[in-house]
């Protein structure tokens, strides 16, 4: 195999066979930032996987950047890397490049013959101005959260979908918990349905949300002081990243609403009766991005939210109390002069 260099080993040439290796031995100098810019195409140039697996090694303190033109037919495949990245959309990016540290320029390049070829640049000056001119694009860049929305929701019309097959409600939670790229937002009337969303691996999905970044946060009701406990316990142990709130007071419907990204919402009617799995606790349900019911439901999640928490604040308040309730405090009273300026011998 040949390799071109330049005369000061700034420029070199890698070919096809060795591009992976040369990438991920460029990358494993990062300390500071890694920038880049991904075509589409950029994944059959080099091995997702272990770029991937490359990554997820050296994310830690590290700075990383990626602008691509994102496609719908991408979406999915950028969401792993959301992870990882920093993600920003432009139309028609041209080339594959990766920045390293300011110091190391990568690009990956192609011929007529669709051969393809790695161009490594350590030459500092030439590096410091690609990236002069990343940063100038990242700044007019679409966030990857925007792009998928004006993908997803940017050209779909109004409209409500009736549902009663339990087992298509369920695949519809799990796809829209899986698209979704910003905020979940959910209200278990019962905690019951809570713990059977739990065995069908729900609550699953939504910690694995809050690894993209995506916030979730849910309300249930639970008068049980027993139920609530274990519940917190559960939350603490395996979906630490949820946030949770307790009702004190029964809601009037026994529903289990679910909104994604504040765009679409699910409303799922339940009925819990004893030994019952998920299926048979959820019933006719409503799939909608409806602007007037979602603002309404979004509203009324935000004032459960804020009760709820007025209602915890209560509690910590009775138990503080509590602890003092068998102590006898004498009422006393702590008086001082106060005296300011030079002190002057009183006759």
């Amino acid at each position: 195999m040949s390799r071109d260099y330049s005369a000061n080993d700034e420029i070199n040439v890698v070919p096809n066979s060795e591009i992976m290796e040369t990438t991920l031995s460029v990358l494993s100098k990062a300390t500071v930032s890694i920038d880049c810019f991904f075509t589409s195409n950029f994944f059959s140039v080099v091995d997702p996987e272990r770029l991937m697996l490359k990554l997820v090694h050296l994310q830690k303190g590290l700075k990383l950047r990626l602008i691509s033109d994102i496609g719908m037919k991408d979406a999915s495949f950028y969401r792993g890397f959301i992870k990882y990245f920093d993600i920003r959309h432009m139309d028609q990016i041209g080339c594959n490049i990766i920045l390293v540290d300011g110091t190391d320029f990568l690009a990956f390049l192609s011929n007529t013959k669709n051969r393809i070829r790695l161009m490594h640049i350590s030459d500092k000056s030439f590096v410091s101005a690609q990236l002069f001119l990343f940063d100038s694009l990242w700044k007019i860049a679409l966030p990857f959260k925007e792009k998928i929305k004006e993908l997803e929701y940017g050209h779909v019309k109004s409209f409500t979908n009736n549902i009663s097959k339990p087992l298509e409600i369920l695949g519809l939670i799990r796809r829209s918990i899986s698209s979704s790229v910003e905020e979940i937002l959910v209200i278990f009337s019962e905690y019951e349905v809570l713990i059977h969303s739990d065995k069908v691996g729900i609550l699953n999905l939504l910690e694995d949300a809050t690894s993209k970044g995506i916030k979730v946060r849910i309300i249930v009701y639970s008068e049980n002081n027993k139920i609530k406990d274990e519940l917190k316990a559960l939350f603490s142990k395996n979906f630490p990243n949820v946030t949770v709130q307790y009702l004190q007071k029964a809601l009037q419907t026994k529903m289990t609403t679910m909104i994604f990204d504040r765009r679409t919402f699910l409303d799922v009617s339940t009925a819990v009766k004893s030994n019952q799995n998920f299926e048979d606790m959820i019933g006719p349900s409503v799939y909608s991005n409806n602007e007037i019911k979602l603002n309404s439901l979004i509203s009324i999640f935000e004032f459960l939210w804020i009760q709820s928490d007025i209602d915890n604040q209560k509690i910590i308040k009775e138990v503080y109390f509590q602890l003092f309730k068998g102590f006898n405090l004498k009422d006393e009273t702590y008086k001082r002069n106060w005296t300011f300026g030079p002190n002057k011998q009183q006759k």
